[in-house]
C-alpha cells in the first residue's frame, strides 16, 4: 500500500477525478445533496456559533430537559403524595388539597422501577434509531412522556397500578429518545465536536432536574394550584408540549433535511464524516450484532455506564427522601438543596466535555487516553465523596450537601469518558450500541429502587448509609474495567470500506480491497 504525505494527499485530493460535489452525491443515501449546489472548494472548517450544529445541540438539550423533568419529578412529588411522608405545621390537612395516597414502601419502589422497566424496550428501539427518522422518534418520545404526566394525577388516586403504568410510559419515552439522540449526533457532528455536543445535549437532563425539583418543592407546599402535588405533573406535561411544537419547525433528522443550513456547513459535516460507514442507506444496513456482542470495547462501555448510573440513581431518585429522612429538611428547603448537586453535575459535564475537546486540540494526548483519565477521575470522586457523606449527621447537614455536590460533579466527567465511547466505537451503529447498553442500565434501574426501598424501611440514617455504601463500591469498578478494555476508537467492524483500505494495520481488510484506491478521509488531509 502506498503511504502519502499530507501535502501529497492534498494535491491528490485537489486533482482527483472525483470532485467534492461528486463525493457528496456518492454519499447521498445518507446525506443527499441537491444537484443545484454550485461546485466550490471544500470548506476546511465551519464555525460552531452560529450554526445549525449549535442549534441542534440546543434543541437536543431542551428535549432531554423535558423528558428528564418528567422522570425526576416523581422523586420530589412522592414526598407530598404519600400519607406517611406528609407533615404540616398545624397538623391539619387543608380542605382543598389533593388526596394523599396510601402507598406502601414496596409499592413506591415498584413505581420508581417502572420507569426502568420502560427502558428495557431500548434493546429494540436502539436498532430502530439507525434505520428510521430520529426526529420522529424524538417527537413521539416527548409526546408519550407528556401524555403520561398529564394523566397521572387522575390515574394515581384510582390505583397504584395506574401510577406504575404511567411511569412505565415515561421510561418507554426515554427508550425512544436516547438511541435516537445518539444516532442523530453521529450524523450531525464531526468526531472532534461530538464530546462537546454530547455534553450540551445530555446536560438537558440536569437542566430538567434543576427546573422541576425546586418548582416541585414549592408546589408541594401549597394547595391553591390544582390542590398541590398534581400541579407538578401538569407543569411537566405542559413543558413537553412546548418542546413538541418548537422541534417540529426547528428539528431535522440529518443535515441534508435541514432546509436552512448553508451549503458550506453541509459539506463540512458530510466530508468530515466520510470515513465512517454511512455509505449505505440506513434501511438496508444490517446491524452486526455478533461483532457488538463479542466486542470488549462495547462491553467495557456497558459495564462502566451501569456502574456510573447506579450511584446517580441513588442521588437523583432518592436525594429528596434522603434529605427529608436524615437531615429533616422541609419541602421548599428540600427542593432547593436537592437541586444543588444537579447544578454541580451540569457544570462538570459541560466543563469536562469542553476540556476533552481542548486537550485533543492542544496536547499530544491521544483521544483514548484523555477519555480514560477523565473517566477514572470521575469514578474516584463519585465514590469517595458519596462515602464521605455517610459520616455526617443532621448537625452537619450543610457539609453532607457539599459532599453530594462534589460527588455529582465527579460524575460529570463520565460524559467525555464512557458515554463518549458509546458514540465512538461504532458511529454508524450508535443507536444499536446505545440500546444494547441502556438495556442493562434499565435492568439495574429496576433492581436499584426495589433494593433501596427494601433497605430503607424505617427511614433511618443507618439504612440510608447502607444504600450509599453499596453505591460507592459499584462506582469505583470502572477504574479498572474501562481503563483496561475500554476504547473510543472506531472498531474495525464499524468502519467504512474506504477507511479500512487506508489503514495498513487493519487485519480484517479483505484481499480484494488491497489493490483498490480510495478517496482520502478527512483525518488524512491537512486541516490547517
Amino acid at each position: 500500500m502506498v503511504v502519502l504525505t499530507k501535502n501529497a494527499v492534498k494535491i491528490n485530493y485537489d486533482n482527483a477525478a472525483k470532485s467534492p460535489d461528486q463525493l457528496l452525491r456518492s454519499m447521498s443515501s445518507v446525506h443527499p445533496i441537491s444537484d443545484g449546489i454550485p461546485a466550490q472548494q471544500r470548506p476546511l472548517n465551519y464555525r460552531w456559533f452560529p450554526s445549525w450544529r449549535f442549534m441542534t445541540s440546543i434543541m437536543l438539550c431542551f428535549c432531554f430537559g423535558c423528558v428528564h423533568l418528567m422522570n425526576s419529578n416523581m422523586g420530589m412529588a412522592i414526598v407530598c403524595m404519600v400519607n406517611s411522608s406528609v407533615t404540616y405545621d398545624n397538623e391539619t390537612y387543608p380542605e382543598n388539597a389533593a388526596p394523599l395516597l396510601d402507598w406502601s414502601s414496596d409499592e413506591q419502589g415498584y413505581i420508581f422501577s417502572a420507569f426502568n422497566a420502560g427502558l428495557l424496550v431500548m434493546l429494540f428501539t436502539g436498532g430502530m434509531a439507525d434505520k428510521f427518522n430520529a426526529k420522529y422518534m424524538i417527537l413521539v418520545s416527548v409526546a408519550i412522556a407528556s401524555l403520561a404526566n398529564l394523566t397521572l394525577p387522575y390515574m394515581a388516586p384510582i390505583s397504584v397500578y395506574w401510577a406504575i403504568f404511567s411511569r412505565f410510559l415515561v421510561g418507554f419515552a426515554d427508550a425512544l429518545l436516547q438511541p435516537a439522540m445518539n444516532s442523530l449526533i453521529t450524523r450531525w457532528f464531526p468526531t472532534s465536536e461530538r464530546s462537546y455536543a454530547l455534553g450540551l445535549a445530555t446536560g438537558g437532563r440536569q437542566i430538567g432536574t434543576l427546573i422541576i425539583i425546586p418548582a416541585a418543592g414549592a408546589l408541594c407546599s401549597q394547595t391553591k394550584i390544582f390542590g398541590g402535588w398534581p400541579s407538578i405533573f401538569y407543569l411537566s406535561g405542559f413543558i413537553g408540549i412546548i418542546f413538541i411544537f418548537s422541534y417540529i419547525f426547528l428539528g431535522a433528522d440529518k443535515p441534508s433535511k435541514q432546509s436552512c443550513i448553508t451549503d458550506n456547513e453541509l459539506k463540512f459535516i458530510t466530508i468530515a464524516n466520510q470515513s465512517e460507514d454511512v455509505g449505505k442507506k440506513r434501511t438496508e444496513r444490517k446491524v452486526p450484532w455478533k461483532n457488538i456482542l463479542t466486542s470488549g470495547a462495547v462491553w467495557a462501555s456497558v459495564i462502566s455506564l451501569v456502574c456510573h448510573e447506579f450511584p446517580l440513581m441513588t442521588l437523583i431518585m432518592f436525594l429528596p427522601s434522603y434529605l427529608h429522612d436524615v437531615h429533616h429538611y422541609h419541602s421548599t428547603e428540600n427542593g432547593i438543596l436537592s437541586a444543588l448537586p444537579t447544578v454541580s453535575l451540569w457544570f462538570a459535564k459541560i466543563g469536562s466535555s469542553y476540556l476533552n475537546t481542548w486537550l485533543q486540540q492542544n496536547t499530544k494526548w491521544k483521544k483514548d487516553t484523555i477519555c480514560k483519565v477523565l473517566n477514572s477521575i470521575g469514578s474516584i470522586g463519585l465514590g469517595v465523596f458519596l462515602l464521605a457523606a455517610t459520616f455526617l449527621d443532621k448537625s452537619h447537614a450543610w457539609m453532607a450537601v457539599l459532599f453530594l455536590c462534589l460527588s455529582m460533579a465527579s460524575a460529570g466527567l463520565h460524559t467525555p469518558g464512557c458515554q463518549l465511547a458509546l458514540v465512538s466505537v461504532a458511529p454508524a451503529y450508535s443507536g444499536a450500541v446505545t440500546g444494547f447498553t441502556f438495556f442493562f442500565v434499565a435492568v439495574s434501574g429496576i433492581i436499584h429502587p426495589i433494593i433501596t426501598k427494601m433497605i430503607v424501611k424505617d427511614r433511618t440514617a443507618a439504612e440510608w448509609n447502607l444504600v450509599f455504601y453499596i453505591s460507592t463500591v459499584i462506582a469505583i469498578f470502572p477504574i479498572v474495567i474501562f481503563n483496561v478494555w475500554g476504547s473510543t476508537e472506531v472498531q474495525w467492524w464499524a468502519k467504512s470500506k474506504a477507511s479500512m483500505q487506508q489503514d495498513p494495520n487493519n487485519k480484517k481488510m479483505s484481499k480484494a480491497s488491497k489493490g483498490s484506491t480510495s478517496t482520502p478521509s478527512i483525518d488524512s488531509i491537512d486541516m490547517a
